[in-house]
């Protein structure tokens, strides 16, 4: 949610570039885009469709994250639950968008430029004393599986469970984190473990769903 907006949910839309085996078989870029207008317009066509922001094929991840991420992560510190959500079909952009195919490389998607801001903001405030923890988890064909146990895939399985207030995981495992480049590495780790095969649009294209979680606590220091 941007400082400007009071809505709780923006839907930000970002264009993907044709591959080299559409290139290659004649498919052409059908969609038109007006950013001054956060609109996309179906060429040849009268259909338009407006969002909170639209982005053309040659958005990098940069901007893109700090054009309708980056303001949210402060919300976090409000006391805000901040939900980061990418929706589209295989081969979309989604894993590259998010970086959860994060390998510690240049070209870092939204997650990995998150964990840098928020421990930016930790070590620059001297008022609380702060907790964070990560967890990574898996759902591929109807099955949740827990990316950071470090054990074999089929002892990783863990079920979704709902108490009187909301829906619980058991045993899903939090790991402690004190920086950044810790986070990331079990977003690595977690990463290699994932399913995936190869389809038409990637050789590599992940299967399933996945959501990585930090779990951050503050406490005023005066009182202890």
């Amino acid at each position: 949610m941007a400082e400007s907006d009071n809505t709780s949910v923006q839907v930000a839309l970002r264009i993907r570039p044709l591959i080299d085996n559409e290139i290659s078989k004649g498919f052409q870029n059908i969609l038109e885009v007006f950013p001054e207008l956060n609109q996309v317009k179906i060429k040849s066509s009268d259909k338009a469709f407006s969002y909170n922001y639209v982005f053309d094929t040659n958005i990098d991840q940069g901007l893109f994250y700090q054009k309708c991420v980056q303001d949210m992560i402060q919300n976090l510190f409000k006391g805000y639950n901040v939900t980061i959500l990418a929706y589209g079909q295989t081969g979309s952009g989604k894993t590259h968008s998010m970086g959860t195919a994060y390998s510690g490389q240049e070209n870092k998607g939204v997650i990995p430029r998150a964990v840098n801001d928020i421990f930016n903001f930790i070590k620059d405030n001297f008022t609380y004393d702060f907790t964070v923890s990560v967890s990574f988890m898996e759902l591929y064909q109807e099955v949740l599986y827990d990316l950071l146990a470090m054990k074999p895939r089929d002892q990783c399985v863990v079920e979704i469970r709902e108490d009187a207030k909301s829906i619980i995981i058991p045993g899903l495992t939090e790991q402690p984190v004190n920086s950044a480049s810790q986070a990331l590495e079990y977003l690595i780790k977690g990463s290699q473990g994932r399913a995936t095969s190869s389809t038409n649009m990637n050789a590599q294209s992940s299967r399933s769903h996945a959501i990585f979680t930090v779990n951050i606590s503050m406490q005023k220091k005066d009182n202890r």
